[in-house]
């Protein structure tokens, strides 16, 4: 049991924080003690500096070759995923509501893990230095990826007006300035910016729970989450599970395209499948906070955070397979 709760504490953390959003929405809604409306944005700058300070951009070119491999985890991260998950939602949008289909629809533009992608492929008999390369171009490019297409399908879909300038303008002071100071810090002081990086691993969770509690406690406040029902919430579980499954197979399938040898195959399939809840969650809420109105954030995150302990159990159960048919080739 101390086992299980050590390996799944940052699941359990986050539901703790759903769970007390409903309990007691007040201090981190809109005009509350905790000032959410602002503490969110100063935590998404903080953690995409961080990410500044930690991405180790002068370090990638051991994993530059073969480009086919990553042409392969970039098209499958802003194409193809969303590709695939138009088609899917076409007999899920049945029995989901609009909200969770648009959480599900941004969770398919999302960049991949950094750490899991890596720490998976390294234990799977990937090539790590391939699936360092790929896990931190696809973050870099989600930055002009993400919030483009988000706001052209927000806008079409809730057939709303979201100005374009203004919308960038706030995303990238969010975004884009944080991740570039941290970058220049990192050339400055390479030494101590890597130190800094490493130990506030726990900072960037801790934000990413309370930008999670916030979103519940907002949506709670406001009377939105009393229209999901059980059956919402079983539906959009079920949803997000079969997509992963049908993702991940394809994925696979479609490695071999590439010809790659079985180390380069097991590291664009878990690069490939994978999506960030620490890049994703801050991107997804800056793009809501900068088109208020348009969709309820709590109901279009609940997705990410379905598929992202989805994903690490099926990565778990995939990597010993893995390794095994590593050892033999």
């Amino acid at each position: 049991m101390q086992n299980f709760i050590k390996k799944n504490s940052f699941i359990l953390i986050l539901l703790g924080a759903v769970l007390l959003a409903i309990l007691l929405p007040g201090p981190a809604a809109k005009g509350g003690l905790l000032h959410s409306e602002v503490t969110t944005k100063l935590g998404v700058w903080i953690i995409f500096f961080l990410q500044g300070l930690s991405l180790p951009t002068s370090e990638l070119t051991s994993g530059y070759r073969p480009k086919r491999l990553h042409v392969f985890v970039l098209s499958w991260n802003y194409l193809w995923f969303p590709v695939v998950t138009g088609l899917y939602l076409i007999p899920v949008s049945l029995f989901l509501a609009p909200e969770l289909r648009t959480g599900l629809w941004l969770l398919s533009i999302l960049p991949t893990t950094v750490a899991s992608a890596i720490t998976f492929a390294t234990v799977s008999g990937g090539n790590t230095s391939n699936a360092i390369f790929s896990t931190v171009f696809s973050n870099l490019l989600s930055v002009l990826v993400v919030p483009t297409v988000s706001v052209a399908y927000l806008a079409a879909e809730a057939d709303a007006n979201v100005p374009l300038t203004p919308l960038f303008s706030k995303l990238a002071m969010l975004i884009i300035v944080p991740l570039i100071v941290g970058q220049i810090i990192r050339k400055i002081v390479p030494g101590k910016a890597t130190l800094i990086a490493k130990k506030s691993k726990k900072v960037s969770t801790g934000i990413i729970v309370f930008i999670v509690h916030a979103a519940f406690a907002n949506s709670v406040q406001s009377g939105f989450l009393d229209e999901l029902s059980g059956a919402s919430v079983v539906a959009v579980i079920a949803s997000t599970v079969g997509l992963l499954l049908l993702a991940s197979w394809l994925v696979w399938l479609s490695s071999a395209w590439i010809r790659p040898n079985h180390a380069q195959r097991v590291t664009a399939f878990f690069c490939a499948s994978q999506k960030s809840l620490a890049t994703g969650l801050p991107l997804a809420t800056s793009i809501l906070a900068a088109a208020p109105g348009v969709v309820d954030p709590a109901l279009v995150l609940i997705p990410l955070m379905c598929y992202h302990p989805s994903q690490l159990v099926l990565a778990g159960l995939l990597s010993g397979k893995f390794k095994a048919q590593s050892e033999v080739h």
